[in-house]
């Protein structure tokens, strides 16, 4: 009996045992779930603070100011996140989607107030739109470059031998050398680029700045199809005046006057006059357009630093007049050349309807123009409810 007795104790003591250690190795496997799962969701709280922060009016104001708004258009932009019901409005410093979807319906709204002016109406407009452009260039910045090995494939340059300069790109870039595009007509100074003529080449980048760098021309060849300049490779780039405005391809003719400054009357009472000479009147296309100037492509351009009248159309029925200085000229041969023209003198007005073209803020006209602008906006990256 007490060998019995004894077995049956360490039968028991031994299944005693064996559960202890089961329930052991599963309170541990559970506790090691719930650690993975804290650090994963750690991980996507740093990744993504905007979605899983709560919206906070004195935070959402910080960020604001963080980005360079000033208090008017963090005052409009808190009024529109309200209005438009927007669900985490601490993404809409982040989502490009989410915060033209809001500007929009801000713009749109603004149409239906009856009891402004059509001045004040112009003013709110154009706080908008400069939320947009502070905004934009505040997330958009990347990093600086510091040698031309980092350039990538399609980078628009511009590139000066002398006296002569041509647009251009990058075809591709080697190890030893960046190939880029030959101009499409070889002029005869062109043709005295041989081997070892040096260079200087400009380019601008999205986000950042403006470049400029020394280099010689190494060769000539055929890359995809393309005739190429292989060019040095240069590690000192100067960093020049970064564009403050997004620019927008236009495509559309165009009248500009010069202008002349005159002297009236005589004596005290004299003063300086801009004269528009309207018996002077010249042809061009609109090739791009910006909220601070645009480019002219005409056979008869200005010479830098003159003044001049240009008007043109953004759309049907829709004309624009402004004021500029000729503040830079690319010849082109037997095509007369580009000018580079800054704005001096725009309307309110006019300014809002370059801006509406320029960020594609317009209302469409047709179904048509609704669906193409749902294609090209971008996905967005919060979800924000319909405005009434």
């Amino acid at each position: 009996m007490i060998l019995l007795q004894t077995g049956v104790q360490n039968v028991y003591t031994s299944s005693e045992s064996s559960t202890a250690i089961y329930f052991g190795l599963a309170v541990a496997g559970v506790a090691i779930v719930l650690l993975v799962f804290a650090f994963i969701n750690r991980r996507v709280r740093a990744r993504n603070p905007e979605e899983t922060q709560q919206y906070s009016s004195y935070q959402f104001r910080r960020l604001a100011k963080s980005y360079g708004l000033s208090s008017q258009h963090i005052e409009m932009l808190e009024r529109l996140v309200t209005v438009c019901k927007v669900r985490q409005p601490m993404l809409i410093f982040s989502s490009v989607g989410l915060l033209d979807d809001t500007l929009k319906k801000g713009l749109y709204s603004l149409e239906g107030v009856r009891d402004a002016t059509p001045e004040e109406r112009e003013n709110q407009k154009a706080l908008i739109f400069e939320i947009k452009q502070v905004l934009e260039q505040g997330g958009r910045r990347v990093g600086a470059v510091s040698s031309t090995t980092a350039l990538k494939p399609g980078q628009e340059l511009t590139i000066r031998a002398g006296t002569s300069q041509f647009a251009s790109r990058v075809v591709s870039n080697m190890r030893d050398f960046l190939t880029v595009a030959a101009p499409p007509v070889t002029t005869d100074a062109q043709a005295r680029w041989v081997r070892g003529t040096q260079l200087v080449v400009h380019l601008w980048r999205d986000g950042d700045a403006g470049y400029a760098f020394e280099s010689k021309i190494l060769g000539y060849d055929t890359v995809k199809g393309i005739p190429s300049i292989l060019i040095q490779h240069s590690k000192t780039l100067r960093k020049e005046q970064r564009r403050k405005n997004r620019r927008r391809e236009l495509l559309r003719p165009c009248f500009f006057y010069p202008i002349r400054v005159a002297e009236v009357g005589q004596g005290r009472q004299a003063a300086v006059k801009a004269v528009v000479e309207q018996d002077k009147r010249a042809l061009g296309h609109v090739v791009d357009i910006s909220a601070g100037g645009c480019s002219i492509q005409t056979l008869v351009p200005l010479e830098k630093g003159k003044l001049l009248m240009v008007e043109f159309e953004i759309g049907r029925g829709n004309t624009i007049r402004t004021y500029g200085k000729a503040v830079g000229l690319y010849r082109r041969p037997r095509r007369g050349g580009i000018m580079h023209v800054m704005f001096t003198r725009v309307t309110r007005q006019y300014l809002n309807r370059i801006s509406e073209f320029v960020y594609d803020f317009a209302r469409p006209s047709t179904v048509g123009e609704a669906r193409l602008q749902l294609d090209r906006r971008p996905a967005m990256g919060g979800t924000v409810s319909r405005a009434r």
